[in-house]
């Protein structure tokens, strides 16, 4: 019989259940690097949103060559949704205020639905309630970026959108959490998180290159497309997400190991076992 080649005898080397947690462990990563890709696209667009306002004045009129006519000519004009120093009512003198708000009304809805999203997350289906808040963040990402198609001015619209996402957002970090604790346990805990917890930086690297590659043309897609890359996600949540190894008869804990494995615990108890059987009789302890 030829022997089975080198790639075939790693993949076969691998149980059942470590190919699980192995594809829980990866969808999980994308899953939660989706929200951050979601979140990053407002940093990268208030540049955009208020430009820095160029000194233009009736006198201050740049000439192709010809003084005379550029003076007689009609100023240049900006599309009707644009202004010289941004996107209203963003290009503002209080602009940094405006600004300021769109991130602390984000930021506090968040904080405040987080405990809420506890809570509720608890008593739901965890691939249907994360589903849920991948799809609804997904769309209020996109409605911020239709603001631009749609030549929405209205500070209210983009504030009550961030507030909404911010809600909605609060339903990835106690699913996937709880998701990765029913596959992991307690075992290697800090080496599991520490791994995951890169979806972080890889969720702002892409929202940034995705962001700043439409920012300076047309910043509405630079919240569409990362809010359809979360959309997206939710869908694959829906289709693949598994949230109890028992649910694929799976172990939650290698078969070899169990609990009392740790620090020192099994070996303890193993040495209790081997000695003496020991009775306890009116306070005392008596050996056999």
């Amino acid at each position: 019989m030829a022997r089975l080649p080198a790639g075939i005898r790693f993949l076969v080397s691998f149980s059942r259940d470590q190919w699980y947690k192995a594809f829980i462990f990866i969808l999980t990563f994308l899953l939660y690097a989706s929200f951050h890709l979601s979140r990053k696209p407002i940093s990268i667009v208030k540049g955009v949103l208020h430009r820095y306002c160029a000194a233009v004045n009736d006198d201050e009129v740049r000439f192709d060559g010809q003084s005379q006519k550029a003076s007689d000519s009609p100023p240049h004009r900006l599309p009707d949704n644009e202004t010289d120093c941004g996107w209203a009512p963003f290009g503002q003198d209080n602009y940094q205020q405006l600004l300021g708000a769109l991130d602390y009304s984000f930021l506090c809805a968040y904080a405040v639905g987080m405990y809420l999203s506890g809570i509720i997350g608890e008593r739901l289906p965890i691939r249907y309630y994360l589903t849920f808040g991948m799809l609804a963040s997904g769309a209020f990402t996109a409605l911020f970026g239709l603001g631009y198609f749609y030549d929405i001015h209205s500070f209210g619209f983009y504030v009550v959108t961030q507030v909404v996402n911010g809600l909605v957002q609060t339903t990835g970090w106690p699913s996937v959490v709880t998701c990765l604790g029913n596959w992991f346990g307690k075992g290697r805990r800090g080496l599991i998180m520490g791994v995951w917890n890169s979806h972080t930086s890889v969720g702002n690297i892409l929202g940034s290159l995705i962001a700043g590659y439409w920012a300076s043309t047309c910043w509405g897609l630079s919240f569409i497309v990362p809010g359809a890359i979360v959309a997206a996600m939710g869908i694959v949540c829906f289709l693949f997400l598994v949230e109890h190894p028992k649910d694929v008869a799976c172990s939650s804990t290698p078969v070899a190991h169990s609990r009392s494995c740790e620090n020192g615990v099994h070996r303890f108890r193993l040495q209790k076992q081997a000695s003496p059987a020991q009775y306890r009789v009116n306070g005392f302890y008596l050996f056999s």
